[in-house]
């Protein structure tokens, strides 16, 4: 199955996806694309490409090969809690789709253009999508003194799972693998049942490949880009380099993906903003991150078009890809850059409202008088 296809699914249903961790066609490209939301590449990574890092849940693990072939063994999305704060660091339940059915569903969502019919291709999706395990990252000096809704969560997160393995262990943090011997196998065929039994074998690979680490702020990882600079092209194929940042007090810059749902989601809430902001001579830039790329470049053009975004997109250059894009810990990530390209307080990582982006700008503003 290629990891496009499921952009391209995602790409048609994302405007019935919510933000929420459920099972949604958004989440399980989020976790298939070559850059993952949430997670971040390692130099080993790229060797079979079966390597999974969250640097902020201090969690990484392989996927085991008979994982590694099939289409349809995902997240559903990432759950991510503050260390240090939440007993919960990470939840991270995974679903199984059968390969073929994923295949045939994205030949089907090309050609649903309207809501209804995306609706009924999400719906379909969601039908087959059968639970598999669960993953969960426990701040054990949490347990007692951390938010009650965390507790109340684990104890019914482990009620829907017989075993309840823990499979490592790092200073106060636990990681267990919730699963199960019996599954739901309604509504599929006898080969999608021989294809659930079959991964099914690989939990005991997958228990032996997970490793907990000091969880890092994704802050501190950026903090070490003070200047951003860049020579590429616009989405639309106009030339564009770092220069222009000289024209305005603050540009903020908004790196996104087309396979991020709440990227896409904020995309309205970001050209109201750009269409308010820009007399004051404060410009607004978007970072397509699962670009060079023509099948993204093409997706990424639909959806601005879809969401009415008219403030300038750019493919990020090799300058972009191999530094600050290389560091972020998931999409949507927002900079701000003064008039010298120099960034301006700190990242801000995931989506916010018109109003919030706007108080962020005013505040670097101030700290700039």
């Amino acid at each position: 199955m290629k990891k496009k296809s499921l952009v391209i699914l995602m790409a048609v249903v994302v405007s019935i996806l919510t933000v929420a961790c459920d099972k949604s066609v958004d989440n399980i490209a989020n976790t298939q694309n070559k850059n993952k939301i949430q997670q971040t590449e390692s130099n080993d990574e790229v060797l079979k490409g079966k390597k999974m890092r969250f640097d902020e849940l201090g969690l990484e693990y392989y996927i085991p090969e008979v994982w590694a072939e099939k289409g349809g063994i995902s997240p559903v999305c990432v759950v991510p809690g503050k260390y240090g704060v939440d007993y919960i660091v990470a939840q991270i339940p995974y679903e199984f789709v059968p390969t073929e059915f994923i295949r045939e569903l994205t030949e089907e969502a090309q050609n649903a253009k309207t809501e209804e019919g995306q609706t009924k291709i999400f719906e379909k999706y969601q039908n087959k999508a059968k639970d598999f395990f669960n993953i969960i990252v426990l701040d054990k000096s949490k347990e007692k003194n951390g938010p009650k809704e965390n507790i109340e969560r684990k104890e019914k997160v482990f009620l829907q799972y017989k075993y309840h393995e823990k499979v490592a262990e790092k200073d106060n943090l636990e990681c267990y693998l919730l699963y199960n011997d019996e599954y739901d196998e309604s509504g599929l065929s006898e080969e999608e049942k021989k294809e659930f039994k079959e991964v099914r074998e690989g939990i005991e690979e997958f228990k032996k490949n997970i490793k907990l680490f000091t969880p890092i702020d994704p802050s501190e990882k950026m903090a070490g880009y003070q200047n951003i600079e860049f020579k590429t092209k616009t989405i639309d194929g106009k030339e564009i380099d770092s220069s222009i940042f000289k024209d305005y007090e603050l540009t903020m810059v908004n790196i996104w993906a087309t396979y991020c749902g709440p990227c896409i989601e904020e995309m309205p809430d970001i050209q109201m903003l750009y269409d308010e902001v820009k007399e004051e001579n404060i410009n607004v830039i978007g970072i397509v991150f699962d670009t060079p790329d023509e099948e993204n470049e093409a997706l990424a053009k639909e959806i601005l078009e879809k969401k009415g975004a008219k403030f300038v997109n750019i493919i990020p250059d090799e300058k972009l890809i191999e530094g600050v894009l290389k560091d972020i810990s998931g999409v949507p990530t927002t900079i701000f850059v003064d008039k010298k390209g120099n960034t301006v307080g700190k990242t801000i990582v995931g989506s916010r409202s018109k109003e919030e982006y706007k108080k962020e700008i005013y505040e670097r503003l101030e700290s700039l008088k």
